[in-house]
C-alpha cells in the first residue's frame, strides 16, 4: 500500500438497553471486523467499537476517533428516534434533529450506517450534513441486519463504493432467503459546487456564506413532452419547479427552447435521449398528437424499459388514458386526479412538484 493511501476509520457504536429486546450485536460487530480483516484491502481500514453507548459517549467517541464511517447497531423507534442508553442502562431515545445537529459538526464523516429499526427518518435528517446515510424503512430482524452489514463491509473491503456496497448488503439479505431486502435504504446528500457571483445577480439565489449555489455536475435533465394546446399549463408546472432549478438540482427542456436556425427534430431527439426524467403531460390534445404519441411516448417507454430514464405521466385534463402504454406507471398529481379538476390548481401542481422532487432525489442517490 502506498504511504499516501488514506486510512478509513470505522466507528461501531452499539446500544442494547436493559429494557429492550436482546439483539445479537456482538455477532454483528464480530462479523464486520472479520470481513474487513480478511478483505484484500484490509490494511486500508481501522475499526473500533463502543458498547452500551450513551449520548455523551456518542459525541466523545466521534471526537476522539475521528472516523470516516459511523456504524450504529441497536434499536430504533417507530417515530424515528434512535435508542441509546442512560446512566442506569435504560433506553434513552434520541430525536432525529438532535442527531443531525451532532453530525453537522463532524465534516470528516463520509457515511453513517444506522442498522436499527425505523431509522430512515434519522437518515433523512442526517443526510443534510453527511454525504451518505443508510437507514431502515421499517423494522428489521437480527439476521437481516447482520447479513446486510456483512455484505456492505465485504464490498467496502474489496474497494467498492458506498453506493455499490449498499447493493451488496441488500443482495446478502436476498441470498440468505430473508424477505427484508427492501428495508435498507441509502440517502445521498445533494452536493453543490460553490461559485462567487456578482451581487447584481445574487438576488433570490440560494447561498452558502458569501458564495452562491451553482449547478451541480449531475443536475437531472427533465424533458417536457406536451401538446402545444397545453402550453399554459406546462408554464405553470415549470413555475412550480423553479426552486429545484434555482438549487441546481434539475434543468428543464421543451421544444420552445430550440434556438433559431436549429433543426427542431434533431434537438427534440437529442434531449429525449439525454433526459433522465421524461414528463408526459397528458390531455386529449396530447393523446391526439401524432408526434407526441408516435415519437415521444414510444421513445420514452423504450428508455423506461431499459431503466435509463424515469417516465412520469402528469394528468393535466380528464381523458381516457388507462389503457395507454404508460398506464402502469405511477401518475401525478396524487391519485392521478387531473390538474384542472382540483379546486386549487396550485395545490395540484404542488403535488406534482413534490412527486418530481422525490424522483430526482432518488435518481441522485442512485446514479
Amino acid at each position: 500500500m502506498s504511504s499516501d493511501t488514506p486510512i478509513k476509520k470505522i466507528l461501531v457504536l452499539a446500544a442494547n438497553p436493559k429494557n429492550t429486546t436482546k439483539l445479537r450485536l456482538d455477532e454483528e460487530v464480530r462479523e464486520i471486523a472479520e470481513g474487513l480483516r480478511r478483505s484484500k484491502k484490509s490494511n486500508q481500514f481501522v475499526i473500533e467499537s463502543r458498547w452500551a453507548v450513551r449520548p455523551d459517549d456518542l459525541r466523545r467517541s466521534i471526537l476522539d476517533f475521528e472516523p470516516q464511517i459511523v456504524h450504529f447497531c441497536g434499536h430504533g423507534e417507530a417515530n424515528g428516534g434512535l435508542v441509546l442508553e442512560d446512566v442506569t442502562g435504560q433506553a434513552k431515545p434520541v430525536k432525529p434533529e438532535a442527531l443531525a445537529g451532532l453530525f453537522e459538526l463532524f465534516a470528516q464523516v463520509e457515511c453513517v450506517l444506522l442498522n436499527a429499526c425505523y431509522s430512515e427518518k434519522q437518515a433523512e435528517a442526517i443526510v443534510q450534513h453527511i454525504d451518505y446515510v443508510i437507514g431502515m424503512k421499517q423494522a428489521i430482524g437480527d439476521r437481516a441486519a447482520i447479513k446486510f452489514a456483512v455484505g456492505f463491509y465485504d464490498a467496502l473491503g474489496a474497494g467498492r463504493t458506498i453506493e455499490v456496497a449498499h447493493k451488496f448488503g441488500v443482495n446478502a439479505i436476498q441470498l440468505e432467503g430473508i424477505s427484508e431486502e427492501l428495508t435498507p435504504t441509502i440517502k445521498q446528500k445533494l452536493n453543490f459546487s460553490n461559485t462567487v457571483v456578482e451581487p447584481s445577480f445574487a438576488k433570490g439565489m440560494p447561498s452558502v456564506g458569501n458564495k452562491l449555489i451553482s449547478m451541480p455536475s449531475k443536475a437531472i435533465e427533465v424533458f417536457f413532452s406536451y401538446a402545444h394546446e397545453d402550453e399554459k399549463l406546462r408554464d405553470q408546472l415549470e413555475n412550480h419547479l423553479s426552486l429545484l432549478k434555482r438549487q441546481g438540482v434539475i434543468t428543464g427542456w421543451h421544444d420552445r427552447k430550440i434556438g433559431a436556425g436549429k433543426e427542431w427534430k434533431n434537438e427534440i431527439d437529442t434531449h429525449l435521449n439525454t433526459a433522465r426524467i421524461i414528463l408526459l403531460l397528458i390531455s386529449s390534445a396530447f393523446i391526439a398528437s401524432e408526434y407526441c404519441w408516435d415519437v415521444e411516448v414510444k421513445r420514452a417507454m423504450v428508455r423506461h424499459e431499459a431503466k435509463d430514464a424515469r417516465v412520469i405521466p402528469v394528468i393535466l385534463k380528464p381523458v381516457d388514458w388507462k389503457s395507454a402504454p404508460f398506464s402502469r406507471l405511477q401518475a401525478l398529481p396524487k391519485n392521478g386526479k387531473p390538474v384542472i379538476k382540483w379546486g386549487n390548481r396550485d395545490e395540484a401542481f404542488l403535488s406534482v412538484a413534490q412527486g418530481i422532487r422525490a424522483a430526482v432525489e432518488e435518481l441522485l442517490a442512485n446514479p
